[in-house]
């Protein structure tokens, strides 16, 4: 038999009384007599005990939901910065802050920008200056690096392994060669 939500509700409250008073052993037996009479899993019931006590104890009223986060730095001055220091990390900007909003303000880069919000760029701690410019971020590092040498089962086959006893590398004309693609890893064939 399936218990509508507004039973399983009463039959929480009815536990409310006596969970802040139980020892462990006593909320075990709590819980498992909710899951027994509920069907709900031990971290369900749990999860609806401590929010039916959260909700009693602030009157009834629901939790207040999370505000939107108000940013009150400058991003246009945090990602300007950023792109004169050719990208680096929030630990190596940070520090360079400083140096960097004097120079650009000294050669009027910095036209027209309030001298609150250079301090609050100043005052960003490293992980917030990554999180703020994680949208410039975007798209400037490739994926998935293309490889320039391809692998071929003909040519591995033709090319004799040999261990480091039979190599001879003081006979003359002895060579050995790599090859590597430097042309970077964001151009596309």
């Amino acid at each position: 038999m399936q218990l509508s939500s507004t039973a399983r509700r009463q039959i929480t409250q009815a536990q409310l009384n006596k969970w802040p008073k139980a020892s462990k052993a006593d909320k075990s037996a709590i819980l498992d007599a909710v899951c027994a009479v509920t069907g709900w899993h031990r971290d369900h019931a749990r999860k609806a005990i401590r929010l039916a006590l959260a909700e009693r104890a602030a009157g009834g009223r629901q939790p207040r939901q999370q505000r939107e986060p108000v940013h009150t730095y400058g991003p246009a001055v945090l990602t300007r910065c950023w792109t004169v220091l050719d990208g680096p990390t929030g630990k190596r900007l940070g520090p360079s802050l400083p140096e960097v909003l004097a120079n650009l303000g000294r050669h009027g880069h910095l036209a027209g920008v309030d001298p609150g919000v250079i301090d609050q760029v100043l005052a960003m701690s490293p992980a917030t200056i990554d999180r703020r410019l994680a949208p410039a971020r975007t798209g400037l590092v490739a994926r998935k690096p293309i490889p320039h040498t391809r692998p071929g089962s003909m040519l591995k086959s033709s090319i004799p392994m040999k261990t480091w006893t039979e190599w001879d590398d003081t006979e003359p004309g002895f060579l050995q060669i790599d090859r590597v693609g430097h042309e970077g890893w964001g151009q596309q064939r």
